[in-house]
């Protein structure tokens, strides 16, 4: 019954998607996330100096929660009726829903006003459906204080990175308890999700799960990564709950000097943590001061490192009978959302501008340290893997279906590596045939 209303109620938020508004203008629907603490402030002002050159159209926006929102939106893609305008980056079963519009043709803007990785990861089969407003960095971070204390040079960490020996040995220095009785951690790492794993193997010579001839998790590589991180778990270097650990728990740990490393970590994080202490010091809540370090990934021995990167900006949907004059107008609305004005955003969450005409406009809020190892870190980012759409639908599935399932029972005991291997080379055939 609850799905059911949660259907009826998304079709009818976006029935409405192609309609004018009572003074006549035509309504583009937007919806967003909350990319960052001030984003919507933000969002507002693009929308105003939008709506003031555009007098004839109306941006409706509405800011979906990270957990629910994707739900929301596959549901209002697959009864037909998507927002116009949509946050994210393109996937092949939106691909496939024939509702994504492949702006190759459509804009009003060149697309050489963009970085040229940034603009990539929005391809699909060189078919561009949205442009960015930031790339990502997902890495892993540490604790400053714990990590002066147990003598760790994390400086030449950020410069020349570390193996995943170099990083058990110093993790292991993490391990222990506190006066208080608590445990701590040499590294913690949300494990609601295979983020982990997918870290791990692409510093392990495996930069993407699938190729043109199916998924590449399916050989020693993958078989070993796992047992590393069983290992981590089962030495104690990792909390032996980690399949319950979600990014608000690693971060409490982290904030209680309870984890020595963490991950993810995104160089946003150098200025929400500098916040946290700000409270501590005003006495708005209780604690002790913690500082940041941004850290790479750990390789295996031999391998390149790899740092877990791509872009996110807006995408383009139509809808059943849509006008071209509606589309024209959401396209112009995509390209203010993604325009060098939009590039606030990149700056709040630290990360470099993909628009060129933003470069060098705003300030990076970050520590000297972090700063140096956010464009090392950068740079190790791999352009996309340029799959088709029918792989990259076919990924889609075998992430949900066998990969997140598969390492959540492998996290917490319930699933040897050589048991969760198998399940991928069985499962991996029958999906990628």
């Amino acid at each position: 019954m609850m799905v059911m209303l949660l259907v009826a109620a998304v079709v009818l938020g976006c029935s409405n998607n192609s309609s004018t508004s009572s003074d006549g203008k035509d309504v583009v629907t937007v919806w967003t996330y909350p990319v960052h603490a001030e984003y919507e402030a933000e969002l507002e002002e693009l929308i105003a100096s939008f709506e003031k050159e555009n007098e004839d159209i109306k941006v409706e926006y509405e800011v979906l929660s990270w957990a629910e929102g994707p739900q929301k939106f596959d549901i209002a893609l697959n009864s037909g009726n998507p927002p116009d305008v949509y946050f994210g980056k393109p996937q092949g079963k939106y691909v496939d829903s024939g509702l994504i519009v492949n702006l190759n043709d459509k804009l009003n803007v060149s697309q050489e006003d963009y970085n040229e990785v940034a603009l990539d990861y929005m391809k699909i089969e060189d078919n561009l459906y949205g442009l960015p407003i930031y790339m990502f960095l997902h890495v892993w971070g540490g604790n400053k204080q714990m990590l002066e204390a147990a003598g760790v040079d994390y400086e030449k960490i950020q410069q020349e990175g570390w193996t995943w020996d170099e990083f058990e040995e110093l993790a292991s220095k993490g391990v222990g308890k506190k006066d208080s009785g608590e445990d701590t951690y040499g590294f913690v790492f949300q494990g609601n999700n295979e983020e982990l794993l997918v870290h791990l193997a692409m510093n392990n010579g495996l930069p993407s799960r699938y190729n043109e001839d199916g998924t590449t998790w399916n050989d020693d590589k993958i078989l070993d990564t796992m047992k590393y991180i069983t290992n981590l778990v089962d030495s104690g270097i990792m909390p032996k709950e980690t399949a319950a650990v979600d990014p608000a728990k690693r971060m409490e740990l982290f904030y209680n000097h309870q984890a020595m490393f963490f991950g993810r970590a995104i160089p946003y994080f150098d200025p929400v943590v500098e916040a946290h202490n700000e409270e501590i010091k005003a006495g708005k809540i209780e604690g002790e001061e913690v500082d940041f370090v941004l850290l790479p990934i750990p390789h295996n021995e031999g391998e390149e490192q790899v740092s877990f990167g791509g872009s996110e900006g807006y995408m383009l949907f139509t809808q059943k009978n849509a006008k071209e004059e509606h589309l024209n107008n959401s396209v112009k609305v995509l390209e203010h959302l993604t325009s060098a004005e939009a590039g606030k955003a990149a700056a709040a969450l630290a990360l470099p501008q993909v628009h060129k005409d933003a470069e060098g406009k705003f300030e990076m809020p970050l520590a000297p340290y972090n700063e140096t190892a956010a464009e090392v870190l950068a740079s190790k980012v791999l352009p996309p893997a340029n799959a088709n759409a029918e792989m990259a639908a076919k990924d889609d599935r075998f992430r949900t279906e066998v990969v997140i399932p598969t390492f959540q029972g492998l996290l917490s005991g319930e699933v040897t590596p050589e048991e969760a291997l198998e399940t991928f080379k069985t499962k991996g055939e029958e999906i990628f045939k």
